[in-house]
This record gives structure tokens, sequence and C-alpha cells, in this order.
């Protein structure tokens, strides 16, 4: 389950998880905390990794096909995608299983909020990861 109190404490929780994630692919991978892209955004915490750069956006939404904000609420703006080539979106399910998905950057821009069905079907499937429900 991607836990904390706080949505920073969930990203972070979830950049861990994509983090060990591309590890156990053979990927490096570690978490980067502070980075500031190349359009100023500051970025809490992000993946820097073999496959690039990856956004993360862990969602408490839990319904099945629920939206997932993808742009700054206020503006629509998305500086915090620059100099990144992947966004991880994550989010528990209803009956407590975890989904991790892999997206191109470039399938997000432009998307106020993408559906998760939408994610669904931009993701790489090679990256997705299902957590069962916590024992």
């Amino acid at each position: 389950m991607i836990a904390g109190k706080s949505k920073l404490d969930r990203k972070k929780h979830l950049a861990s998880i994509v983090a060990g994630h591309l590890v156990s692919l053979g990927h490096t991978a570690s978490v980067v905390e502070g980075r500031v892209n190349s359009a100023g955004h500051r970025d809490q915490v992000l993946v820097d990794s073999a496959i690039g750069l990856v956004h993360v956006t862990a969602s408490s939404n839990t319904e099945p096909n629920g939206s997932i904000l993808c742009s700054d609420i206020e503006d629509g703006d998305q500086s915090f995608l620059a100099d990144k080539e992947v966004a991880a979106f994550g989010w528990n399910t209803g009956d407590g299983r975890t989904t991790v998905m892999l997206v191109p950057a470039e399938a997000v821009r432009g998307n106020k909020s993408m559906t998760k069905d939408q994610i669904r079907s931009a993701s790489i499937r090679a990256y997705t990861l299902m957590l069962g429900p916590p024992a």
C-alpha cells in the first residue's frame, strides 16, 4: 500500500516503490529530493533512473476509473514535467491492492487530468506493478 499521512509522504513512499521496482528489473534508480528542473520547478521528490527522470504522482483516489490530476489545479501548468521522460502514477484500490504504472511523459503532456483507464492504455506494460493487499 502507498502509505503516508501527507501528500508528500505518499509521494516519497511511491518514489521508493518505483525505484525499488526498477532496480528489481535490472535498472539503476534512486530517489532524489529537491531537484530544480529546466523550467524552474522544484521537484519535491522524483526518481532518477536508467530509463530517465521519473515524475511521481501518488493518488488517494480509490475509484476504479477515477481521474488523476496531471496539471496544476489553478492554471493547468505542467512545468513539473520538464526534463522528465516518464511519469509514475500510483494508487491504492478499494480492496487493498496497489497499482503502479509508468507512462511516457509525452502521453501526459497537454492533459489536465487522466482517468485510470487512460493511464493504463498509455502505460509502459513492462514497468507495471501490482502489489497485493497487506497480509
